[in-house]
């Protein structure tokens, strides 16, 4: 190590860290574009998608209604499990989907998941085990009649999948996406219940495919929608 005095130029040869200009801060997150809703005004919501999803659902059983042939195939059995067990896993969708939890987080996700997969599960196993065998001439008669089904279920569930997503929008501040498959869950059972009233036959795989299938397929919409309209 030398001993003479130091070499002051050698600091001048330093890059000044500051000489550049500083970097832009990040842009922060939007602000909502206003209050979030009190809990009364959300339970007027909710209570007025409710209410506007049901009519619609009984509009369009009385529009089936008009064909006097379709009581016929209505057999105390059918509605009793037709309409029971849709209705039962409705019940239970909603529930976990609604309730507030502890500390208002709602349903923990594992436990919504169980429901989400047991209700098209319990509908499927109940129907095929009560009602009477296909007896199509073809697989595209079976499908033929299931698919008519499945459309009409799926406005059924669509109309009140859409009215629950805009009544819960912004509601959810835990799981959200599994909250809101746990409600298209709900609103594709209330279609297969509502089925079971308009539909003329009443066969186990139609009956599964044909109308429970929106149970699957609303849970699937509704997790979807959690993402972008219910996670607080």
């Amino acid at each position: 190590m030398s001993g003479g005095p130091p070499d002051l130029d050698l600091f001048g040869r330093v890059p000044d860290p500051f000489s550049g200009e500083a970097a832009p801060l990040p842009v922060p997150p939007a602000l909502p574009p206003g209050p979030a809703p009190t809990r009364a005004q959300h339970r007027g919501r909710m209570l007025a998608a409710v209410a506007v999803a049901l009519l619609f659902q009984g509009v369009w059983i009385a529009m089936a209604r008009h064909r006097p042939t379709l009581d016929d195939a209505l057999t105390p059995g059918h509605l009793a499990f037709g309409l029971g067990v849709p209705l039962l896993a409705m019940g239970l969708a909603w529930w976990a989907a609604t309730r507030p939890g502890r500390g208002g987080l709602g349903t923990p996700a594992a436990a919504l998941a169980v429901v989400i997969a047991a209700a098209p599960l319990l509908f499927a196993v109940v129907m095929l085990a009560t009602s009477p065998p296909d007896q199509d001439a073809s697989m595209w008669a079976f499908v033929d009649r299931a698919a008519r089904c499945a459309a009409s279920a799926g406005v059924l569930c669509a109309v009140s999948l859409g009215l629950l997503a805009f009544a819960f929008r912004h509601a959810f501040a835990a799981a959200s996406t599994w909250r809101t498959a746990a409600l298209g869950v709900a609103c594709g059972s209330l279609a297969a219940a509502t089925m079971t009233l308009c539909c003329f036959h009443r066969e186990a795989m139609h009956v599964v495919v044909g109308h429970g299938s929106m149970m699957l397929v609303g849970g699937l919409v509704g997790a979807l929608l959690g993402r972008r309209f219910t996670r607080t």
